[in-house]
C-alpha cells in the first residue's frame, strides 16, 4: 500500500527538482496589456511576448455574449458557428471545417483517423499537442530530423502502411517555416495523408495573409484564433469525406462543449479583414528593422523572417539572466528554457502595433547588455 504522503512527496520533488536547474514553470499575472505595453505589478513594460502579431486581441467588436450551451453534435452547433466554418472554407478553399476550443484539441482531431499498424511521421520540432495525440493514439510515431526531406522520403518508401505526415507551417519556438510545397508533393506521391499545424502562419504568411492553404494543398490543415486572429479557438480544415468521418471518432469535439456563439461572432467579423495588407507589411517591415539591428551588435538569432524571432543563449542562466536585465530597461521578453526547446532563448515575438521607435528601444536595451 502506498505511502499516505507518497503524492505530496512526489509532487515536492517535482517542484524541487525543476527549481534547481533554474527550470521551474510560474505564471505572471499581467494586470493589463494591449499590443504594445503590459502591466506587471504596477510597472508597465515595452513586452515582445505575445502572439497577437496583427494587433487584433484588443479590437472592441460590438457583440453581445452568448455561449453555446452544449456540445456541438447535441445542441451547441449554432449558425454563427456554420458561418464561421464556411467563411474559413470560402477563404482557404477546403470543403468543410470543424471548430474547437483550443488548437491542443483541434491537434487530437486527425490522429482519430489512425488504426493498430497505421504511422505517424512528425517533424522533429512538431507542436507537443501532436506528439502527444499521436502517442496516444493507436498509430506508431516517428519523428524525423527538422525539415529533413530526404530522411522523411526514405521512411515514406520503407513501408506501405498508412500514415500521416504532420509539421508546422511555422514552428513555434524558432519562427522558420516549413518546405510545405515540397512536403505535402511528397506525402502525396507516397500515398500519406499530409496535415499541416498553421498555428503561427495564419494570418501572417501566403500572399492574402490566409496562410499555408496559399502556398500548398495539405490534406488537413489547422488553423488556430490565439495567436494572428487575437482570439481564441482553433479548426479544423480539409475535404467533406475526411471531415465527417473525424466528426466520428473525435473525443474532443464529441464530449465538449461548443465554442461561445459570441466568439465565433467576432471571429466571422475578424476574418473578413484578415487580407489587409498594411498591418504585415508593418510587420515584415519591423522583422527586418530588428534583424538587421540584432545581427549589427553580434547576436545569435534563428533563421526566422517571421514574428518570432529566437535570440539564442548559451544556457538557461544566460536567458534568464538577459530576461531580468531587459525588465530592467523597461522591456517584457520572456525566457524560454529546456523541456520546452532544447537551447535555451528569448522568444522574442514582433507584432503589428509595434512602431520602428519600439524596436529602436529594443535594440538599445540589447546593445547595452551585449
Amino acid at each position: 500500500m502506498p505511502h499516505p504522503n507518497h503524492w505530496h512527496q512526489r509532487a515536492t520533488a517535482i517542484v524541487e527538482q525543476r527549481g534547481s536547474q533554474q527550470l521551474l514553470r510560474q505564471r505572471q499575472c499581467v494586470e493589463a496589456v494591449d499590443g504594445r505595453t503590459v502591466t506587471i505589478d504596477g510597472e508597465q513594460y515595452l513586452q515582445f511576448g505575445s502572439n497577437d502579431y496583427l494587433g487584433l486581441a484588443f479590437a472592441n467588436e460590438a457583440i453581445a455574449a452568448k455561449g453555446a450551451g452544449a456540445a456541438p453534435l447535441v445542441s451547441g452547433y449554432h449558425r454563427a458557428h456554420q458561418q464561421l466554418e464556411q467563411q474559413l472554407c470560402r477563404a482557404t478553399g477546403y470543403e468543410a471545417a470543424l471548430l474547437f476550443s483550443s488548437g491542443f484539441a483541434a491537434n487530437s482531431a486527425p490522429l482519430a483517423l489512425m488504426q493498430a499498424g497505421d504511422r505517424v511521421l512528425a517533424d522533429k520540432l512538431a507542436h507537443a499537442s501532436i506528439i502527444d495525440a499521436a502517442q496516444a493514439s493507436a498509430a506508431s510515431l516517428r519523428r524525423f530530423p527538422h525539415n529533413n526531406l530526404e530522411i522523411l522520403a526514405r521512411w515514406l518508401a520503407d513501408s506501405d502502411a498508412p500514415t500521416i505526415v504532420a509539421t508546422e507551417s511555422v514552428f513555434s519556438m524558432d519562427g522558420d517555416q516549413a518546405p510545405v510545397a515540397k512536403l505535402v508533393a511528397l506525402a502525396k506521391q507516397h500515398g500519406a495523408l499530409s496535415w499541416i499545424d498553421d498555428a503561427h502562419g495564419f494570418g501572417v504568411i501566403g500572399r492574402d495573409g490566409l496562410g499555408v492553404a496559399q502556398l500548398a494543398k495539405p490534406d488537413l490543415i489547422t488553423v488556430t484564433f490565439g495567436k494572428a486572429m487575437g482570439a481564441s479557438g482553433a479548426a479544423l480544415l480539409g475535404s467533406k469525406i475526411l471531415i465527417d468521418a473525424i466528426t466520428q471518432h473525435c473525443k474532443h469535439y464529441i464530449y465538449s462543449t461548443a465554442m461561445p456563439v459570441d466568439l465565433a461572432q467576432r471571429l466571422t467579423q475578424r476574418l473578413a479583414g484578415l487580407c489587409c495588407s498594411a498591418p504585415r507589411q508593418q510587420l515584415q517591415r519591423l522583422i527586418e528593422q530588428f534583424r538587421t539591428g540584432a545581427l549589427a551588435q553580434g547576436w545569435p538569432l534563428g533563421d526566422s523572417m517571421t514574428p518570432i524571432q529566437p535570440l539564442l543563449c548559451n544556457d538557461t542562466a544566460q536567458a534568464l539572466s538577459l530576461a531580468q536585465r531587459l525588465q530592467s530597461h523597461g522591456i517584457w521578453v520572456p525566457a524560454i528554457r529546456p523541456p520546452t526547446v532544447p537551447q535555451a532563448r528569448l522568444r522574442i515575438v514582433i507584432n503589428a502595433c509595434h512602431s520602428s521607435t519600439d524596436i529602436d528601444t529594443l535594440l538599445q536595451a540589447l546593445g547595452a547588455n551585449r
